[in-house]
């Protein structure tokens, strides 16, 4: 094992974001479940969604751009394979090389793209990611993980762990290389009495060739898409004619497949290529879902994919504690959940990689057998819980936050045994700073918990305080609690968040002509934050006032003027004024660099702006089939 950096092209991610989401980033996307859905299913998924992420920050500040970077990272390597780690992006394993065969394993992007695809915006495709929290990609995405050389049984492995804010949970991830399989060995810790929601998902990046085929031991799945229903269907499922979609370029649309895996057949996902080469995941009992996302050959997947991933197309298989990843388990209080799982390569007769997906399936599971068998790590995720899990770090790779150590600090903890928590020069220094009573006098976004909330509603009266208990009693839907904590915020000293506060809840109240004042306020004592300009705008546009969008946006500072979301509200107010032909003059090269998953904005603007007129494929990214 080794400490290195890692060269790579791509984006820069920008600053995180002073504005606290008040809501999900996205809504749902899945709005209706079939009536075939189990009654503890629909338990499951009415539980947990969160209303939104705080108390983190989102990314939303990330270009395009063709950057030179260098990105701190962990190689371990024993001749046989070489996993490269990136503990600063949530620990992402990026590559996983077989190094007898000179190949890759995983999908691999050739640049770092961000696009708003995470909880907290911000994500990018490739390698495997790590998902703890809520539906969707992970807070910690782009944030970084704590990391240490811990011992273990094939020599030194690589510990990453976190405290997740959201849900106030532990994860430790253990990476270890054992011959030619990658062992991840994870548990997750719920510190307190109370029970949680817990979510998890591991997503597998793999390439995807006009024939790779994705295979499991499944007869049925739970299918959905950008239209919003969760069915049960067939597997293979014809989503055309004659079409098999466990070969994921041969699909329509872009979809989630969530399997109903025969566990007596396997508990694998497997892709392979015509040769029969691929790569396995498979893993103990605990992480018995399994996945295919496809994004399809729809005009708007084939676009995602060259956005993400320029040139090249890749699927995700994933793995998860639920059965579909609309649902959320229970951790109980001061419970810990566990499991390994197992990355290799796997070979399977090409002509059965060919055959029924019945019988390619039953050549697959042969194949993971053979590379991990489910006695054998049974047998060591039991040796793990029994001899390694709470070994101490032998030495220090890498920092992650330092709210971990807050937390524990709050509750009057030790950290559990196996990892620590470090005081770290990040936000969380003024939050220990104001369990010993300092006062908080920058704009920190705020813990929004119970515990929290009881801790300052005891801190002595400030700004940042009412600040604070404003944000909470908002997120929690009492308005009127936080209107007046905002105002009594603003009478101690104006900042624009208490002001941005008020602003979004005087949109609430339907009071449009004092929030286009308050954010005219907010953005006078913030003028370079591209968040409220672009809140500040669509309020405008919303009002009909397209003429003071444009003036605004043309007063605003250059860096804001030239970003791709406000050259997109700067056509819709050109359209507002009836400026149509500078309106789509202004489409051509427009990117816009925090576009969200399934956003269909460019192709309704363009739809007003003129009707019937077909949309360029570059600025293609819807997702549902309506427009075919």
């Amino acid at each position: 094992m080794r400490t290195t950096r890692l060269a790579v092209r791509g984006a820069q991610l920008g600053a995180a974001g002073t504005l606290p989401a008040y809501g999900p980033v996205r809504p749902a996307g899945t709005r209706t479940v079939s009536e075939e859905a189990p009654a503890a299913m629909r338990e499951r998924i009415a539980r947990g969604r969160l209303d939104t992420p705080l108390p983190y920050a989102l990314f939303s500040d990330y270009d395009r751009g063709d950057h030179r970077l260098e990105l701190p990272a962990v190689e371990l390597d024993n001749g046989l394979l070489r996993a490269t780690v990136l503990p600063g992006l949530g620990g992402r394993l990026w590559s996983l090389r077989d190094l007898r065969a000179d190949r890759e394993l995983l999908f691999v992007p050739k640049r770092l793209r961000y696009a708003n695809f995470g909880l907290t915006d911000a994500w990018f495709a490739g390698g495997i990611e790590w998902n703890l929290g809520s539906t969707g990609h992970t807070t910690l995405t782009t944030r970084p993980l704590h990391a240490a050389l811990v011992a273990g049984p094939y020599g030194d492995a690589l510990r990453l762990w976190e405290w997740e804010r959201t849900r106030d949970l532990v994860l430790q991830l253990d990476l270890a290389l054992a011959g030619d399989r990658l062992l991840v060995s994870t548990r997750v810790i719920n510190p307190d009495p109370e029970p949680k929601p817990l979510y998890y998902w591991t997503n597998i990046a793999v390439p995807e060739t006009e024939r790779t085929r994705v295979l499991t031991t499944a007869t049925h799945a739970w299918r959905t898409d950008y239209s919003g229903s969760l069915d049960r269907v067939a597997v293979p499922h014809p989503d055309d004619v004659a079409v098999d979609v466990s070969y994921p370029a041969a699909s329509r649309e872009s979809a989630d497949y969530f399997f109903e895996t025969d566990y007596r057949k396997g508990r694998f996902v497997a892709s392979v290529e015509p040769d029969g080469d691929g790569f396995a995941q498979t893993a103990t009992e605990a992480l018995h879902g399994r996945k295919l996302f496809l994004w399809g050959n729809a005009p708007g997947g084939r676009r995602w994919q060259h956005w993400l991933a320029d040139d090249d197309a890749y699927a995700e298989i994933q793995a998860g504690v639920c059965l579909t990843q609309l649902e959320h388990d229970e951790l109980a209080g001061h419970e810990t959940r566990s499991w390994t799982e197992a990355f290799g390569g796997i070979h399977v007769d090409p002509a059965a990689a060919g055959a029924t997906f019945a019988k390619a399936a039953a050549a697959a599971a042969e194949a993971v057998a053979h590379v991990a068998p489910a006695d054998w790590l049974e047998s060591w995720h039991a040796e793990w819980l029994e001899t390694y899990v709470d070994a101490r770090p032998r030495e220090i790779l890498a920092r992650g936050s330092g709210w971990g150590r807050v937390e524990l600090a709050l509750r009057g903890q030790a950290a559990p045994d196996g990892v620590e928590f470090p005081e770290v020069d990040d936000d969380s220094r003024l939050a220990a700073g104001l369990l010993r009573g300092v006062p908080v006098e920058q704009p920190l976004l705020p813990p929004i918990s119970d515990r929290w909330a009881a801790r300052l509603r005891q801190a002595p009266r400030g700004w940042w305080t009412s600040y604070a208990l404003g944000v909470g009693t908002h997120v929690r839907g009492e308005f009127d609690s936080a209107r007046a904590q905002y105002a009594d915020s603003v009478a101690q000293r104006p900042s624009a968040v208490a002001l941005r506060g008020l602003a979004v809840l005087a949109v609430l109240a339907d009071d449009r002509t004092r929030a286009v004042d308050l954010y005219a306020q907010a953005r006078e004592l913030d003028p370079t934050s591209r968040g409220l300009l672009t809140e500040q705008l669509r309020l405008l546009l919303d009002l009909g006032e397209a003429a003071d969008a444009l003036r605004t946006i043309d007063e605003a500072p250059s860096a804001l003027r030239d970003h791709g979301r406000t050259r997109l509200l700067r056509i819709e107010a050109l359209h507002g004024l009836g400026r149509d032909n500078e309106a789509v003059g202004l489409l051509e090269g427009l990117e816009v660099e925090d576009l969200a998953e399934g956003d269909r904005v460019i192709g309704d603007l363009l739809a007003r702006i003129r009707p019937g007129m077909p949309l360029p494929p570059a600025l293609d990214f819807r997702m549902t089939a309506d427009h075919h």
